[in-house]
C-alpha cells in the first residue's frame, strides 16, 4: 500500500483551447518583441520611417523610452504565456498586466493618442478566454 504512495503524479493535461491560446500568443509575443527591440536599437531610421507613414508619426513622440518599455511589457506578457502553458495561475496575473500597460502606457507618452478600439477588444477577449482556463490552472 505504501508503494502506491511513491508513484509518480501524473501531470493535469492542458486542455487545448489553453493550448490554442497560448500558441497564439507565443507568435504575437515573440513579433512584438522582436519588433519593438528594434524599434528601441534602430529608432533614428525607424522614425524617418515612421513619419513617412500618414498617421503613424505621433509614435515616435514617445521616443526610445516608449518602445523600452513596450519591449519589456512584451516580455512579461510572453513570460506570462508561458507560465500559463505549464498551468500556472501567475501567468494569467502577469500577462493580464501586462496586456492592459501596453494600452495604457502609449497615452502616458504619445500627447492626443487615439484609443484603438480593435486592440482593446482582442486583449479583452483574450483576457477572457484565458480566464476562462484559470480553473485548469494552480
Amino acid at each position: 500500500m505504501e508503494e502506491m504512495n511513491n508513484l509518480p503524479q501524473a501531470k493535469p493535461a492542458r486542455p487545448t483551447f489553453l493550448t490554442v491560446l497560448c500558441i497564439l500568443t507565443f507568435i504575437w509575443s515573440g513579433l512584438s518583441l522582436v519588433l519593438f527591440l528594434l524599434a528601441a536599437l534602430l529608432f533614428g531610421v525607424f522614425a524617418e520611417v515612421l513619419t513617412s507613414v500618414p498617421g503613424m508619426g505621433g509614435l515616435i513622440s514617445g521616443g526610445v523610452i516608449l518602445f523600452v518599455i513596450l519591449f519589456v511589457l512584451s516580455l512579461t506578457s510572453l513570460f506570462g504565456a508561458i507560465k500559463m502553458w505549464g498551468l500556472k495561475k501567475l501567468g494569467f496575473y502577469l500577462y493580464t498586466i501586462a496586456q492592459v500597460l501596453m494600452i495604457i502606457v502609449p497615452f502616458i507618452f504619445i500627447p492626443g493618442a487615439e484609443v484603438g478600439v480593435l486592440g482593446i477588444v482582442i486583449t479583452a477577449g483574450f483576457i477572457l478566454m484565458y480566464g476562462l482556463n484559470l480553473k485548469f490552472m494552480k
